[in-house]
């Protein structure tokens, strides 16, 4: 029975001390995965202000029928 008691004893200090170890793995990973979703959030972010401003800039090209204008050589 003691020998039992020990056992059990031992067992339950294993468990804690790897679920402790789980813990710190998992807070790390996590850890990891928000500053590779920043990342990538905030290359998405520049890539659609680069496209709005691609918008604006061909917006502002466009003559009144939608077509973007050419200037002449003459005229400039």
């Amino acid at each position: 029975m003691h020998r039992g008691m020990i056992l059990l004893a031992i067992s339950l200090l294993s468990l804690s001390a790897c679920e402790k170890d789980f813990d710190e793995k998992y807070q790390d990973n996590l850890d990891q995965l928000n500053a590779e979703a920043k990342a990538i959030e905030s290359g998405v972010i520049q890539h659609l202000a680069e496209g709005r401003q691609a918008d604006e800039i061909i917006q502002s090209a466009e003559g009144p029928n939608g077509k973007i204008q050419k200037k002449d050589a003459a005229t400039q």
